[in-house]
């Protein structure tokens, strides 16, 4: 048991720092391509890492065999490797490049290409790590295995946290200090012991602590000025690049926010939230929303050619409507019409970095379609999008809007209609000439035709929009019980949560936790399944100001919400989400609070650090102040026992020896002669208490403990042999 022991020892301190870092390093990528697994693929790596090292220690005692064992290995590991490639691409049709540089909801989740990155990449990061570490120093080689997940983490614009880059640089340095101790001269022999770790982890920590709270150069890439938190999806994408409308929306999970500044905003009509259209999308299935007639919309310029009525004049023409008393049994009552008169505000948008070919805007935005926006710097596209005509031009665009008042929202929630009652006022006002044109109807209808059915959904998520809105009786109503439903029925906001099933049926009824995507997703179907027209729509939630009063976007304010046609009111935004989301993002705060803020974080991080270097340096004294408190609550003869069980073991680890075969005979002359400590109090009366029979008394122990703390020094670390030497002498 001893000799395994010793092995055991023996081998950690040679190879346990190597197979941490080998362990970092496949954690992290992992985490890129399998991240619900990557504790479990990381504890197999380090258990592999162990038997492939103790394997290559066998193969260095047979250096022609060990050869060509090692290439035979590595010939089986590289055939399934190009077994595993051909898998991977028959079952995707994705490249293995593509896979490997794109972020993983572009390019999907495949299980081959995994393997195939853990298997042969796994095996040949162990064999270049242990070669670089047990058979020839190279500090330079061993770096190069560190770049390996920086590399991955910058071709596919993802983020480390700065724990693990920390982490990462530490054992980096932790291994550099430990084999120059293992590689120096033959005529000098290291000494490895407490005051040696000591050295090391005082080096190591204070380096990587340090490097976490010193202040770095944020320097922005093309890729984050261009970038915006949605447009994740290039492969699917019209254009291909990070700036346009895209076919398909973004994935419900796994998107990671920078908190980088993407643009500002400003408006001179003030509210705490401005939602900012980017784009809606038509159609759900396969879990995930697509702009199936996109060709229709962004090609076709007359589609929803009576979408850019302005909500002034939709109001004003309700207005007379009700004006004519003919309606009034379609809940049309003039007195409704009550609103102040509706002024038009603006909107600006602007940066010097943020470039796009849309202008994110809020809903209501009075615009002209493409062909009649001949002299204007953008026009309406699709379903109220506002694109830009050139988007080389410097980012500074001013819209016209009549912004969703809470006067209107009322006005709306009090006319009482629903769906069927409108579309049949409508046609009744045409036909008597109470509308000159047709526009109107055209949008209902239009907007009914799609933006009602065109959704995967299960029967129980039928069954529990019927069950909200089942007391409703206008449209508006049935809307807002939809948003106010996951307020008050345990939903969680949580941007770090993955689900074990991503389907809205399972967010729905068992999982309850998600983010924006999740929310409007759920409330668009369920408003589509009770006859709603509703387009889920992706854009931002500005909420976050600056001193001067402007607006900061960010892409951590990326944001999915709900527009759904309001009979008599037009198109409404409404915000399923739960209120969390805006505390989560606004920690990232702006000027010197968010560096304030993130110092703080970082340098947390630090005091953890020193207290682990002075939980090292203490710990033989923070062991001896737990035995002494527990001493004081031991009664009787057990006091003596303890103490000398005490004294042994100070002795023996001094020395590095057991000692517990020895008789207190030999344990007072060991003492004497290897650590000049005088124990034979503690000796005898253990001796007279346990072997004589002798009940312990109190001053007696209290005389003995005195002698023991006086000389614990002693009994804990050997003097020098100069000083041992002089004293037998003596």
């Amino acid at each position: 048991m001893e000799k395994i022991k010793k092995k055991t020892i023996e081998f950690l301190s040679r190879s346990g720092m190597p197979v941490l870092l080998a362990s970092i390093i496949a954690f992290l990528v992992v985490q890129c391509y399998f991240y619900e697994q990557r504790w479990l693929y990381t504890f197999l790596f380090a258990a592999a890492s162990v038997v492939l090292f103790l394997f290559f220690d066998r193969l260095r005692k047979h250096k022609f065999l060990g050869t060509v064992i090692y290439l035979a290995v590595l010939g089986g590991v590289g055939f399934l490797a190009s077994r595993l490639m051909r898998w991977g691409w028959s079952n995707s049709s994705v490249t293995f490049t593509d896979w490997f540089y794109l972020n993983r909801d572009t390019a999907g989740f495949n299980i081959y290409y995994f393997m195939l990155v853990y298997l042969f990449g796994g095996f040949f990061l162990v064999s270049i790590i242990y070669y670089f570490t047990r058979i020839r120093f190279r500090s330079l080689g061993l770096m190069l295995c560190l770049l390996f997940p920086f590399v991955i983490y910058a071709k596919r614009a993802d983020n480390m946290t700065s724990f693990q880059v920390t982490l990462i640089i530490t054992v980096f340095l932790a291994i550099i200090v430990h084999e120059r101790q293992n590689h120096i001269s033959a005529k000098v022999k290291p000494v490895r012991d407490i005051s040696y770790l000591v050295s090391v982890a005082l080096f190591v920590s204070f380096a990587g602590a340090l490097a976490m709270i010193l202040p770095k150069p944020e320097v922005k890439s093309v890729l984050e000025k261009d970038s915006h938190a949605f447009d994740i999806t290039p492969l699917n994408n019209s254009s291909g690049n990070y700036s346009t409308y895209s076919r398909v929306s973004s994935a419900r999970y796994g998107a990671s926010y920078t908190n980088q500044i993407m643009f500002y905003a400003e408006s001179d009509y003030l509210t705490d939230t401005y939602y900012l259209k980017r784009q809606s999308y038509d159609t759900f299935y396969d879990d995930i929303w697509h702009n199936d007639n996109i060709s229709e919309k962004y090609t076709d310029y007359s589609y929803y050619s009576t979408v850019n009525i302005d909500r002034k004049t939709f109001y004003e023409q309700l207005a007379g409507l009700a004006a004519t008393g003919k309606y009034t049994s379609y809940g049309l009552d003039p007195k409704l019409f009550d609103l102040p008169e509706m002024k038009a505000y603006s909107f600006r948008v602007y940066d010097e970095d943020f470039k796009a070919s849309y202008v994110p805007a809020p809903l209501a935005v009075i615009a002209k379609r493409f062909d009649d926006a001949l002299e204007d710097p953008y026009y309406l596209y699709g379903d109220g999008e506002i694109s830009v005509k050139n988007v080389d031009r410097d980012y500074d665009y001013t819209v016209s809007y009549y912004p969703q008042t809470p006067e209107y929202v009322y006005f709306a929630s009090e006319l009482g209609m629903t769906g069927e009652q409108y579309y049949s006022m409508l046609i009744e006002a045409v036909d008597n000439g109470d509308l000159t044109d047709s526009s109107l109807l055209d949008q209902y209808i239009k907007a009914y035709q799609n933006y009602t059915g065109n959704v995967e959904y299960t029967d129980r998520m039928y069954d529990l929009a019927r069950e909200i809105t089942n007391d409703c009786t206008s449209d508006f109503q049935k809307a807002n019980a939809l948003c106010n439903y996951f307020s008050g029925n345990g939903f969680l906001y949580d941007l770090s949560y993955t689900p074990p099933d991503e389907s809205i049926d399972y967010f729905l009824f068992e999982g309850k936790t998600g983010v924006c995507t999740s929310y409007a997703t759920a409330m668009a179907i369920m408003a589509r399944l009770v006859g709603l027209p509703a387009r889920y729509v992706e854009g931002f939630a500005a909420y976050e100001t600056q001193d001067d009063g402007a607006l900061v976007i960010r892409d951590a304010h990326a944001h999915a919400y709900v527009e759904v046609f309001i009979p008599g009111a037009g198109w409404l935004d409404f915000d399923p989400t739960i209120a969390d989301y805006a505390a989560d993002y606004s920690q990232a705060g702006t000027g010197a609070l968010a560096w304030l803020w993130d110092y703080l974080d970082r340098s947390l991080v630090f005091i953890f650090v020193v207290l682990f270097v002075i939980i090292v340096i203490m710990y033989d004294r923070i062991l001896e102040l737990v035995f002494r408190i527990r001493q004081h609550f031991v009664k009787g003869d057990e006091r003596i026992v303890r103490l000398y069980a005490r004294t042994v073991k100070l002795l023996g680890k001094a020395g590095g020896e057991s000692l517990e075969a020895y008789t207190p005979a030999m344990i007072c002359k060991y003492a004497v002669l290897n650590n000049n400590a005088d124990v034979q109090p503690i000796a005898s009366l253990f001796e007279r208490t346990c072997f004589g029979g002798i009940p312990l008394e109190d001053a007696e122990y209290d005389r003995v403990y005195k002698h023991y703390k006086e000389n614990y020094k002693l009994l804990r670390k050997r003097p020098k042999p100069k000083r041992i030497k002089a004293v037998t002498q003596a």
